[in-house]
């Protein structure tokens, strides 16, 4: 698994063609050099990285600038399931994962309408692994540039074919839940 002891986790999903929870983890000392070279990326005017709202041209550049990054990335993949059903699962096992391997704190981009669930979740997942160490919260996006690699790499599981491939030098791990 991708977690180590005093990790920061930033958790974005996509929910085209099956469930996919990301998380990218990195080392609080590297987390700054890493929004630095994030947010050095950015257009003029644009606040946050969106695949989704990106060219071909442009994802393939910013993908190679974030596999130069010192993160780990880990995937969860829920397929054959509602999204009411996905969630839990995936966002339970990574939280699960993170609490058993002494992450420090998760962020997770901020959806309004599932926080107080994941809240709920991620409470429970603490109180049965008998720790309350991991903090975590909701952010949105432009807060925390490191949910923009979160993003890009659902994006590419979710797209399929040579997108996956572009990520693999930064993707430690992948669980596929049916």
């Amino acid at each position: 698994m991708s977690f180590r002891p005093a990790d920061r986790v930033y958790v974005d999903e996509s929910k085209a063609r099956g469930y996919y929870v990301v998380a990218t983890a990195s080392a609080v000392g590297d987390v700054q050099t890493s929004d630095r070279a994030l947010r050095a990326l950015l257009k003029p005017g644009q606040r946050r990285i969106h695949f989704k709202s990106e060219s071909d041209s442009r994802r393939r550049q910013l993908l190679s600038r974030m596999c130069e990054l010192e993160v780990r990335v880990s995937v969860w993949i829920v397929r054959q399931r509602s999204d009411k059903e996905a969630r839990p699962l995936s966002l339970g096992a990574l939280a699960e994962q993170a609490a058993r391997n002494g992450v420090a704190q998760l962020i997770i981009e901020r959806d309004e309408s599932l926080e107080r669930a994941d809240r709920r979740l991620i409470a429970e997942v603490l109180r049965r692994a008998g720790t309350s160490d991991m903090q975590y919260r909701h952010a949105m996006p432009h807060e925390h540039p490191m949910l923009w690699v979160s993003d890009a790499v659902a994006w590419c599981y979710s797209n399929g074919g040579d997108w996956i491939r572009r990520v693999d030098g930064i993707v430690k791990s992948r669980v596929t839940q049916l």
